[in-house]
């Protein structure tokens, strides 16, 4: 078979059968994929995998303890019972997020990881219906892939700053509102959600009607890093299709790898579908 043969055949035969056998496992992903914003949910709510993840810290004088439920990529629930004495100003309440409320947390990054997402199933797609019709657009197509899972992946790994700060507005979803003196924020790190409970140094600042309003050295953080077992999952299940991929990637590779000409000439696979004779 002559590489253009076969480099047709591979595109058109092989690349669907190989990209539909990928789609079919997407499913691993549903904790993930499944949002609750309309433009980007691929699977019904009643789908949506909820994890209640128990928490009990303590650290000398300082106490945290109760649960976390998320539902997909939110915070849908939280009953937190804290005690911070080991602080110039001593706390001691309650977190709480009522579920029945509707009114739950959202963690950016995994609303850009089930982003990502979306996009590397609509591609997949696109590969698994013959949309992709030669050599170049399947090398894209992998290339655009491989790009997106990994941002997916650094999403579960490294926050940016601002999904870190201190002064994260989402708190208002916490009923009653927190007291003067405490903050609280959730992030994702390591494939962890990192719960941080911030309190006020000098109590003079417990004054200040806005607390938003004091520089974040105002605070002195509590962290605390919780597992999330479908989190870990699904990073694993992510480098298992990076790395099947990456295979499929290689053996495209192979078709515009430089070749010995029958005289013996190196040439690569692009020029052997053009040129008869090199010599």
């Amino acid at each position: 078979m002559s590489d253009i043969k076969e480099q047709e055949w591979f595109v058109a035969a092989e690349l669907p059968v190989i990209f539909s056998d990928l789609l079919s496992r997407f499913s691993d992903f549903s904790p993930l994929l499944a949002s609750t914003e309309p433009t980007h949910t691929l699977l019904s709510p009643s789908e949506v995998l909820s994890e209640t993840i128990p928490l009990s810290s303590t650290l000398r004088d300082d106490h945290v303890k109760g649960h976390i439920k998320m539902r997909g990529t939110l915070i849908t629930k939280t009953e937190l019972s804290i005690e911070i004495n080991n602080t110039p100003v001593p706390i001691k309440t309650v977190a709480s997020i009522k579920e029945e409320e509707h009114n739950p947390w959202r963690l950016p990054q995994l609303g850009h990881a089930a982003n990502y997402m979306f996009f590397v199933k609509q591609k997949c797609e696109d590969i698994a219906k013959g949309k992709v019709t030669d050599i170049g657009l399947a090398r894209r197509a992998l290339d655009f892939i491989l790009d997106q899972l990994k941002r997916c992946k650094l999403q579960l790994v490294l926050p940016r700053a601002e999904q870190t700060s201190t002064f994260n507005r989402n708190y208002c979803v916490f009923s009653p509102e927190l007291p003067p003196g405490v903050l609280v924020n959730f992030h994702i790190r390591d494939i962890k959600l990192v719960l941080t409970i911030s309190c006020l140094k000098n109590p003079q600042d417990l004054h200040v009607k806005d607390k938003y309003s004091l520089p974040k050295n105002a605070y002195c953080d509590r962290t605390i890093m919780l597992n999330v077992h479908w989190m870990a999952d699904i990073y694993d299940k992510l480098t298992q299709l990076q790395n099947e991929i990456q295979l499929v990637y290689q053996k495209l590779s192979v078709f515009t790898q430089a070749k010995p000409h029958k005289c013996g000439c190196v040439i690569s696979a692009k020029v052997r579908e053009t040129v008869e004779n090199c010599c």
